[in-house]
């Protein structure tokens, strides 16, 4: 019986591979090792009757993946609106994280305290968390928990915003979470009291692998080009 378990979760995994290389490239190439995994599987069926079974793995796989997303806001309490509040959907992101956590902020304040907290005990429970920061030196008396425990801790990287010189206005504005490389959470909102309580902002929360990849891809691309330095 385990046995049987293990072949089929290792001919799951293989359609699964193949399903993702197909999304990427469309070459039905890719299929060829599938095939023959299905053969082994399927010895009774012809090779018709295997390219049924991939073609409604792919329809059942690309609709379990389909991206889901939802706009969330900040506003008034008075305001009976039906969105998820901005806050209440960070911290939900930040409490399922399993892996990592990907923050940017602009504006940081004292309210901040309470996600600070769940930053540092998400870390020391092994969830990697990689902060981006404007104008880090204006924010260190609010992080000073973070950055204290930023130092020696494998788990927490915080990177600042590198102005140009020719360019004194220019800012790291972008307001975005990525959790677990595969939730985001793109906004208007600082990461501060009006941002996430008083002001109205709008956003939009996205379950997505792909979309989670290309946020932290462009991140790693704005540390190459020097755009962030690493806090030691």
């Amino acid at each position: 019986m385990i046995k049987e378990d293990v072949k089929n979760n290792y001919l799951s995994y293989e359609i699964e591979q193949s399903i993702k290389a197909y999304n990427l490239t469309t070459n039905e190439s890719v299929f060829s090792k599938s095939i023959e995994e299905l053969k082994k599987a399927f010895p009774s069926c012809n090779e018709e009757e295997l390219y049924k079974i991939l073609n409604i793995s792919l329809q059942i796989y690309n609709n379990k993946k389909s991206d889901k997303s939802k706009i969330v806001f900040t506003g008034p309490t008075s305001f009976l609106l039906k969105q998820t509040k901005i806050w209440d959907e960070v911290k939900t992101m930040l409490n399922q994280a399993e892996k990592s956590i990907t923050l940017t902020g602009y504006s940081v304040s004292d309210y901040f305290d309470e996600m600070q907290e769940l930053l540092i005990q998400k870390s020391l429970h092994g969830v990697y968390i990689n902060l981006y920061l404007n104008d880090f030196e204006k924010h260190e008396e609010v992080l000073k928990r973070l950055i204290a425990y930023n130092t020696g801790n494998q788990f927490i990287r915080i990177f600042k915003y590198i102005q140009p010189e020719d360019d004194k206005m220019a800012a790291l504005h972008a307001k975005m979470i990525v959790v677990d490389e595969c939730k985001s959470l793109i906004s208007s909102a600082n990461l501060s009291y009006h941002g996430m309580e008083g002001n109205i902002e709008a956003g939009i929360y996205i379950e997505s692998e792909e979309k989670a990849r290309e946020i932290e891809e462009l991140l790693k691309n704005l540390k190459r080009l020097k755009v962030f330095e690493v806090v030691k």
